[in-house]
């Protein structure tokens, strides 16, 4: 009985010793990550084919960010008259909140794609 205390203290030792390392491990690398991050915002300067994405991209953007949007205000209108007086999740209150702010959530943001943004997501190729 003695050598199986000893055998399960053994394996809750080597579970302690393993975590330790991971986290002395996992300290010892944040450094180095906020410092690849410091470079790649440095190195996403928008150029010309940045300012290009951003012309190509953003109407196609408008387009499917007015879909979304109309879509989105059609069915949250039909969502509010079929559920008026329901009773919702907020302290008594119908699900008219809710579901208007997921339909002005749908139509705010940028409408626009910005040079800085294509050379954030795609990388700077001046």
């Amino acid at each position: 009985m003695a050598a199986i205390e000893r055998c399960t203290a053994m394996k809750n030792k080597n579970y302690s010793v393993f975590i330790v390392a991971i986290l002395l491990l996992s300290f010892a690398a944040m450094p180095s990550i906020s410092v690849a991050q410091e470079a790649n915002e440095r190195a996403a300067q928008p150029g010309f084919f940045s300012v290009l994405g951003s012309i190509v991209f953003t109407p196609v953007h408008v387009v499917s960010k007015a879909i979304t949007c109309a879509g989105t205000q059609v069915v949250s209108g039909v969502a509010y008259v079929g559920t008026f007086g329901v009773e919702g999740h907020y302290d008594g209150g119908t699900n008219g909140k809710d579901i208007g702010e997921t339909a002005r959530r749908s139509c705010t943001g940028s409408w626009i794609v910005r040079p800085s943004q294509v050379a954030r997501d795609y990388g700077s190729h001046s």
